[in-house]
C-alpha cells in the first residue's frame, strides 16, 4: 500500500496520487474509532500540549522548503512521513486538508506498516506510515474519488505532453532546437512590438490631452509628455523590481527542491536494487544510449 518516491512497496487496487496536504492525527483507542468524526474537533481543541499524544501536524507543504512529505493517498488509504514510530494495528484519528483543492476529510485509519523513510532526502521525517481508512463516510469517499479522478486526468495529460516533447527532441534534436529558438525569438518580437504600441498610444493620447487641457504649444507639450512618460516608466520599473525578483527566487527554489527530491528518489531506488538488477539497468542504459548515438545521430 505504501509508496516511497515512486517505488511501490505494497500494491493496492485503488489508484494513488501524490498530494500536497496538511495532515493532523492522534492515536485513539481501538474501541473509539467509530466515534472519531464527532469527537475530533473537541479532541484537537482541548488537548494538553505537553501530552505525548498531542496531534501532530506535518508542515505546510506550500511554505516549507523541500515541500513534498511523501503524502500519497487513494480512496482506500494513505501513506505519510512522520517523526513518530507507530505500530501496525494502531488506530489514528485523521484530518486531511488537500491543498490543491482545499478539500478537508476527517476519518479514522488503521496503521498497516511503519518503515524507515527515504534516507537520501533532506528535512524529512524518519518514518513512513502506511494506513488504511476504516470508517470513511460515503460523502468523503465520493469527494476523494472525484479529487483523485481529476488529478489522474491532469497527471495523464501532463505526462503525455512531456513524453511527446521528449520523443520529439530525441527523434529530431536539430528541428526541436530550431523550433524552440524560433519560438523564443517570435515571443520576444511580439513582446517588444506590444510595448512599442503601448508607448506610442500613450504618447499620442497624452499629447492631445495636454495640448487641449493646458493650451500649450507643440514643444512644451512634448516636454511635459516626456517627463510624464518617464515618471510612468520608472513607476512601472519599480513594480516590476518588486514583483519579478521575488517570483524568480520562488521559481528557482521550487526547481532546486524538485531536483533534490528527484535526486533523492533515484538514489533511494538505486540503493534498493540487487546487484544483478543494477547490472541490468546499467547495461540497458548503455545499449540505449549507444544505439541512439549510432542510429539517431
Amino acid at each position: 500500500m505504501a509508496k516511497v518516491n515512486s517505488k511501490k512497496l505494497n500494491r493496492r487496487v485503488a489508484f494513488r496520487i501524490y498530494e500536497h496536504a496538511n495532515l493532523f492525527y492522534r492515536k485513539i483507542d481501538q474501541n473509539r474509532h467509530g466515534q472519531a468524526l464527532e469527537n475530533f474537533d473537541s479532541l484537537l481543541g482541548n488537548l494538553d500540549l505537553s501530552d505525548a499524544a498531542t496531534p501532530h501536524a506535518l508542515p505546510d507543504s506550500q511554505s516549507e522548503e523541500n515541500d513534498t512529505l511523501n503524502v500519497n493517498i487513494s480512496a482506500s488509504g494513505i501513506a505519510f512521513t512522520s517523526k513518530d514510530s507507530l505500530q501496525a494495528g494502531d488506530y489514528l484519528m485523521l484530518r486531511i486538508l488537500l491543498l490543491s483543492s482545499m478539500t478537508a476529510i476527517t476519518t479514522c485509519c488503521q496503521v498497516v506498516h511503519c518503515k524507515p523513510s527515504n534516507p537520501y532526502e533532506n528535512d524529512r521525517y524518519p518514518y513512513l506510515i502506511g494506513a488504511q481508512f476504516v470508517n470513511l463516510t460515503p460523502e468523503d469517499t465520493a469527494l476523494l474519488n472525484k479529487h483523485i479522478d481529476k488529478t489522474k486526468k491532469q497527471q495523464r495529460a501532463v505526462n503525455g505532453l512531456l513524453l511527446s516533447l521528449a520523443l520529439l527532441v530525441l527523434a529530431m534534436p536539430d528541428a526541436a532546437f530550431g523550433l524552440l529558438m524560433g519560438l523564443i525569438h517570435h515571443v520576444f518580437e511580439v513582446v517588444l512590438h506590444f510595448i512599442h504600441l503601448i508607448f506610442e498610444s500613450a504618447e499620442y493620447n497624452l499629447d492631445h490631452v495636454i495640448e487641449h487641457a493646458f493650451h500649450t504649444d507643440t514643444h512644451t507639450t512634448q516636454v511635459i509628455v516626456f517627463y510624464i512618460l518617464c515618471a510612468l516608466g520608472l513607476t512601472g520599473l519599480y513594480f516590476v523590481w518588486r514583483i519579478v525578483p521575488h517570483n524568480c527566487r520562488r521559481a528557482g527554489n521550487g526547481l532546486i527542491a524538485f531536483w533534490c527530491r528527484k535526486k533523492a528518489s533515484c538514489l533511494y531506488f538505486w540503493s534498493q536494487q540487487a546487484l544483478v538488477d543494477k547490472i541490468k539497468i546499467v547495461g540497458i542504459g548503455v545499449i540505449a544510449v549507444s544505439g541512439y548515438a549510432y542510429f539517431g545521430m
